[in-house]
């Protein structure tokens, strides 16, 4: 066997042998691409949070139901 056949096999085998790790960072890739083009319906159709509230980093739900209770 000569010197050139072991260099052009040796990338076949370098790429065949890792197949399934670069098909698993190319579904990463598509997947991160997919999540960043879809639409998050949730975020645009969530309320507001109440004027007195906005303040707040943390607002804890008996809080907010408190507001929300005398904002009525």
């Amino acid at each position: 066997m000569s010197i050139a056949t072991v260099k052009s096999t040796r990338p076949a085998t370098f790429w065949s042998t890792r197949r399934e790790v670069s098909l698993n960072w190319l579904a990463l890739g598509l997947l991160l691409a997919a999540w960043n083009a879809c639409d998050n319906d949730a975020a645009v159709s969530a309320r507001r949070r109440p004027e007195a509230l906005r303040g707040y980093s943390y607002v804890s739900p008996r809080a907010a139901n408190r507001i929300g209770a005398q904002a009525m």
